[in-house]
């Protein structure tokens, strides 16, 4: 049974989920929670978008979302079914962001952590919204738990053209700050790097008192994405287009950058995760 209702004027969809703790195909990943299908921050990079085979929205992506309404109560039975306890890291989320606008009135990441806490199962949460600071007081509860923050660039007039309605990246630094403040252990992921925009000693420089680890991932353009960062780029930095999409795909080009990033995070003493390729 589905219901639709109205939250933050977008369309939401109420839906039952069959699974929700689920094994993961992410290197070093083992299993994956994502309480939401689809995602509004309207990212015009997003790869995600590849879900929409599977989905059946018709929308095109950043324009629809589902809540899986059943997912807390899901969780506990998948964990609770178990013949052993769960000691591999869970990670909030892979094709969705845990902390969307809609977060704020179903509180399905609020309540999949309260589960998860009483099992004290490990935790990873990544998400681009500095309403994850809503649920500190579950957070430095976990006796394993990390929270990272993805931003592009520490520019918030940047961001606001490729990234419409996430946090702003000054929101994020200061959620991360927050967070490691009251004992949380903090990451940033550093995604995409968009060529001659993203700024990686800007980014090391803002980040560095807020996190304990770094990770970057390339820009990919082979996952269906180039047209929203064409469109954008064509509409704020027509100078920067032409060779962008080739540019993308230089392995020198990543290889400096790369090393850049190496020698940065050893000076900063930060805990590099790595340069992600596609």
């Amino acid at each position: 049974i589905t219901k639709r209702v109205t939250v933050n004027s977008m369309g939401v969809n109420e839906i039952l989920a069959r699974s929700i703790l689920q094994k993961s195909g992410i290197p070093g990943v083992s299993f994956v929670i994502n309480p939401y299908v689809g995602c509004v921050h309207g990212c015009v990079y997003c790869y995600a978008r590849f879900m929409k085979r599977f989905t059946g929205h018709v929308e095109p992506w950043g324009a629809f979302l589902d809540a899986r309404v059943n997912a807390p109560d899901l969780l506990k039975r998948q964990l609770e079914n178990r013949k052993t306890p769960l000691t591999d890291e869970v990670f909030l989320s892979s094709v969705t962001d845990p902390y969307l606008p809609a977060e704020k009135q179903y509180q399905l990441t609020r309540r999949i952590l309260e589960v998860l806490l009483e099992h004290q199962t490990p935790i990873s949460i990544l998400t681009k919204s500095e309403l994850v600071l809503r649920d500190i007081d579950l957070l430095r509860q976990f006796k394993r738990c990390s929270v990272g923050l993805s931003m592009m660039t520490t520019d918030d007039d940047l961001a606001s053209r490729f990234e419409p309605r996430a946090s702003a990246p000054s929101q994020r630094i200061r959620a991360l700050k927050t967070l490691k403040e009251s004992g949380v252990d903090t990451y940033a992921f550093v995604s995409p790097y968009l060529p001659r925009l993203s700024n990686m000693e800007r980014l090391f420089e803002r980040l560095q008192s807020a996190i304990g680890e770094i990770g970057i991932e390339a820009l990919n353009v082979r996952a269906g994405n180039w047209a929203g960062v064409e469109q954008t780029l064509q509409k704020h930095f027509p100078e920067l287009l032409p060779g962008y999409k080739q540019l993308a795909k230089d392995d020198l080009y990543w290889d400096d950058l790369e090393q850049q990033a190496r020698n940065l995070a050893e000076r900063e003493r930060l805990t590099f995760m790595g340069f992600f390729r596609h």
